[in-house]
């Protein structure tokens, strides 16, 4: 079975780490495309196949990047064409009903970034699962 493409767009490289150990804990096999912002995601993710644009099975987005904002990002990436059908999951330390409500607006997961370290690798991981089997 080939591995998952899933794209996670975040700054903090702690979390990376912590999405990392989640995946590999949850045993899904994938190769983890990491970009540090909304746009850089956009750029890439948008381009053609051919041209090197990459077509994930998940995407987990990080609501504060810097010089993007993380809803104009999803919507971006939601409008794609080749992208439209990915499941999208939010992934944000935000407790801000309003980003909740945002979120389920726009169809996608809202990961709330648990404080506790076996929450985070459970709630990352069962999440992407569920994406997965979405994809």
């Amino acid at each position: 079975m080939k591995p998952a493409e899933i794209v996670l767009i975040e700054d903090n490289p702690a979390d990376v780490l912590l999405v990392e150990i989640a995946l590999r804990e949850a045993g899904i096999g994938c190769s983890l495309t990491r970009f540090e912002s909304g746009n850089e995601a956009i750029e890439a993710l948008c381009g053609l196949p051919e041209q090197g644009g990459i077509q994930p099975n998940a995407i987990l987005l990080d609501l504060n990047t810097p010089g993007s904002d993380g809803f104009e990002a999803l919507v971006k990436l939601k409008q794609f064409p080749r992208l439209a059908q990915v499941p999208i999951a939010v992934l944000t330390s935000s407790r801000a009903p309003s980003d909740r409500n945002r979120a389920a607006i726009l169809g996608v997961r809202y990961i709330q970034k648990p404080s506790q370290l076996n929450e985070f690798l459970t709630s990352v991981g069962e999440a992407v699962k569920g994406m997965l089997a979405l994809s």
